[in-house]
């Protein structure tokens, strides 16, 4: 069984505003929409193509939780991938949260996303005398190159502990 500890290559000081990667793009298909649908979004216009039609999307539409959620999965397999044979100890932090998500404009089955992911911040805090926050800048562009998703996370990175200052924990 493949180990699941998810190790980063880099300590929090030696990660840069303005890094920025794309995850990779994934396209929609209806019976991914509407499998999506029926378990979390039982909304008509994610689950009866036909039905859908008679709403104003005039069709099946993609959950923005499925967006989210497809964002959430190309991440965690992205950054898999960018550790990958990094044995150091060093650990990926948990999110602390999002803020502003909004989506922006509809999916539908045959688009194809592109998932983004830049750091704009990393706010002068240390938490538990270990971690620091960094802010980042999430979207989604569809094939036409039309912003879909957007949102800001924080996520905790580990702090060099030769670099800590310990004077003024939070």
């Amino acid at each position: 069984m493949k180990d699941k500890t998810f190790i980063r290559n880099r300590w929090f000081e030696d990660i840069p505003i303005g890094e920025f990667h794309v995850f990779g793009s994934h396209t929609f298909s209806e019976l991914e929409i509407i499998e999506f649908g029926e378990k979390y979004a039982p909304e008509i216009y994610h689950i009866d193509p036909l039905k859908a039609r008679e709403t104003i999307y005039k069709g099946l539409i993609v959950p923005g939780w499925l967006i989210t959620s497809t964002w959430m999965r190309m991440m965690v397999q992205y950054m898999e991938r960018f550790a990958q044979g990094v044995q150091d100890g060093r650990r990926n932090g948990a999110g602390l949260g999002l803020q502003n998500l909004i989506w922006h404009a509809d999916v539908y089955p045959g688009h194809t996303l592109t998932f983004t992911y830049e750091i704009i911040e990393k706010p002068d805090k240390t938490i538990k005398n270990k971690w620091g926050i960094i802010r980042s800048r999430n979207e989604a562009f569809n094939q036409y190159n039309e912003l879909v998703m957007s949102f800001t996370a924080d996520i905790l990175a580990e702090k060099d502990p030769e670099k800590l200052d310990s004077s003024h924990p939070i």
